[in-house]
């Protein structure tokens, strides 16, 4: 069934014209987007020198990676430090920079780069929450940090408003003092501090609405002794922008589940296939050798000698699973992945308007 943008349903199709407007076109739009900030360039030499320089293709640029992760500790004391190489030049063998680094690590630079530069989006980092160890320690968990830390550090590298921040200084010094003390110096919460940007539970909208309550007290009081209210210029504009933020997170996430899962289909065919293949190839292998016995006997029925066996079937179900697995890496690379980066960007975006109303 088809749904308008209103949420009403619309009525069933056999065939769908395609000069034919599928959604109410009497819905209201949605809220316009605000300005795009003025670049000195145009917006594909933008993008594209944008591009090189996160991914290191130019001589001169620093190339940042995420490697090599070795595993510290035992049981619930077990975590894991990454190497964090920096070279000049992606195709440079020498690093002129090394440190390790925990994931811990990595969350403590995301909060004081939004605690030194507040207003600025700040990357995010994506968290997988695993609770029991052996997820935790698990080689898919930890290469899938890699790879979102090593994005993070990339995307953090090119923005123009951290740079000179003094947690970066102290997040790549050699010297492991020195980054001790900037952690003891303003320690962390260990959390990647989006709090606020999910849905809340009825605790926190409760703690939400009390701390309104008073603010709201405030305010009247302060009319009430003939006081002049102080807003920032930009104070109406924050609160169009975060509007417009939440409208905009809260149809991307729609258009995120109904993505994920048609993207999901194919892994999940992938997973029945390759456990129908190893089923049969069980059975075969507790089966098979009366059936090649009979099959041996020259009084064995022609027709039976014909069907597939249970060994035949289970390498069927086996290439079905390569092709579908395959399948969802593609459709993962291709849509998966930007809009993820997507949500990340405007949870990123959301957070640094709560950290500009903050200051005001």
């Amino acid at each position: 069934m088809e749904y308008s943008t209103t949420g009403s349903p619309l009525r069933y199709t056999s065939m769908i014209d395609p000069n034919k407007e599928l959604f109410d076109s009497s819905a209201p739009p949605p809220a316009s987007a605000p300005p795009p900030a003025p670049q000195s360039a145009s917006g594909s030499d933008y993008d594209n020198a944008r591009e090189r320089e996160i991914e290191g293709g130019s001589g001169d640029t620093l190339h940042l990676s995420v490697t090599d992760p070795k595993q510290i500790g035992e049981g619930r004391n077990a975590h894991t430090f990454y190497r964090i190489d920096v070279r000049q030049g992606q195709y440079s063998t020498d690093p002129i920079a090394s440190v390790r680094r925990r994931y811990s690590d990595f969350q403590w630079l995301f909060q004081r780069l939004h605690a030194e530069k507040p207003g600025a989006i700040v990357p995010i980092i994506p968290h997988t929450q695993a609770v029991q160890i052996s997820k935790r320690m698990s080689e898919e968990l930890i290469e899938e940090r890699r790879v979102y830390l090593e994005g993070f550090l990339r995307k953090v590298q090119v923005h123009p408003e951290l740079e000179g921040a003094a947690s970066l200084a102290a997040f790549f010094s050699p010297d492991a003092e020195v980054f001790e003390a900037a952690k003891k110096a303003n320690p962390g919460n260990g959390a990647d501090d989006t709090t606020g940007l999910e849905d809340t539970t009825p605790t926190e909208k409760a703690k939400e609405s009390v701390k309104h309550f008073f603010v709201k007290v405030g305010i009247k009081a302060k009319v009430a002794r003939g006081d002049k209210l102080v807003e920032t210029s930009d104070g109406s504009r924050m609160e169009e922008v975060e509007q417009y933020l939440n409208t905009l997170d809260h149809h991307v996430k729609a258009l995120s589940k109904a993505t994920l899962y048609l993207v999901n289909v194919s892994k999940d065919t992938s997973t029945t296939m390759h456990e129908l293949g190893q089923s049969l190839f069980g059975l075969q292998q507790t089966y098979g050798p009366a059936s090649d016995a009979a099959d041996d006997d020259d009084d064995a029925d022609t027709s039976e000698q014909n069907l597939p066996t249970l060994k035949t079937i289970s390498n069927v179900f086996a290439s079905l699973s390569a092709i579908n697995k395959v399948k969802h890496d593609d459709n993962h690379s291709k849509v998966g992945a930007p809009i993820h980066e997507l949500e990340w960007s405007i949870k990123a975006a959301r957070l640094a308007v709560k950290r500009r109303k903050t200051l005001q």
